[in-house]
């Protein structure tokens, strides 16, 4: 079993049992302590575990953070539109930036359909959005890189962030774990957060992909506020009062029908 796959495995056992011991995993993947410690080490550094004694605890803010597998199968239906419409704004020759969301995944999946004469390249820390376009030849794909996250199946950390300063986006589409009208577009950990917060610095238009759930929501921390963004896309779904606090607040918010 490769180091992603493993660390993979020890988030879900966090996520069902909320602790985990060191020797147990060791004896559970056969592999040695030592072993056990650095991947219980990648994964606090992400922000979403914290390391104990003899082991590891869930970090309080990730109790409710579903894994990207998960996420990738919730409120499909209004993802779709919503990647629909926003993929209305790319253009021929385009340099985008895409974050790792699974809202952002259905926007990468629609590129290759964009009617274009100079290929669009886009710049993402999200595994999937990679493995997605690898082999589209209208498309061309950069990873940021970085230290992989196995629960978001993202790229974060410094290398990450560095290799989103080298670009000039045209424009960055990105997502959020939560949306309030007073706070803006948040997240559940710092290192997720600064991945985005590069990604916004280095584009020259930005955009917010959050389907009405994200209002339900709270955040660790927060990135962005909504007037920060050229467009917020949601769906219909959204409370007209949330709708109303977002645009008092500075958005300009579309909301897709469903």
């Amino acid at each position: 079993m490769f180091a992603g796959q493993r660390q993979n495995e020890i988030y879900r056992d966090l996520q069902e049992q909320g602790a985990v011991s060191v020797t147990a995993l060791a004896e559970r993947f056969a592999v040695t302590d030592e072993t056990i410690r650095r991947d219980l080490a990648k994964l606090a550094r992400s922000g979403r575990v914290k390391r104990t004694h003899g082991g590891a605890v869930l970090a309080a803010s990730d109790p409710s953070e579903p894994p990207f597998a998960v996420r990738q199968t919730a409120n499909t239906a209004a993802k779709r539109a919503i990647a629909l419409v926003a993929v209305g704004v790319v253009q021929p020759g385009d340099v985008i930036a895409i974050d790792a969301s699974s809202t952002g995944l259905e926007l990468a999946k629609l590129l290759p359909e964009v009617p274009t004469e100079l290929p669009i390249t886009v710049v993402s820390n999200g595994l999937d959005v990679v493995r997605w376009l690898a082999d589209r030849a209208d498309v061309n794909v950069i990873s940021t890189g970085g230290e992989f996250d196995a629960a978001g199946q993202c790229f974060v950390g410094p290398i990450a962030e560095t290799a989103l300063r080298q670009f000039a986006f045209r424009r960055a589409f990105v997502s959020c774990r939560a949306l309030d009208a007073t706070r803006g577009a948040g997240e559940s950990c710092p290192s997720h957060a600064a991945v985005k917060r590069a990604m916004l610095a280095a584009a020259e238009e930005s955009y917010l992909l959050a389907d009405s759930s994200k209002s339900a929501e709270r955040a660790m921390c927060y990135y962005a506020e909504p007037s920060e963004f050229n467009r917020i896309y949601s769906d219909g779904e959204m409370a007209l009062d949330t709708q109303k606090d977002l645009t008092e607040a500075g958005a300009n918010l579309v909301c897709v029908a469903l």
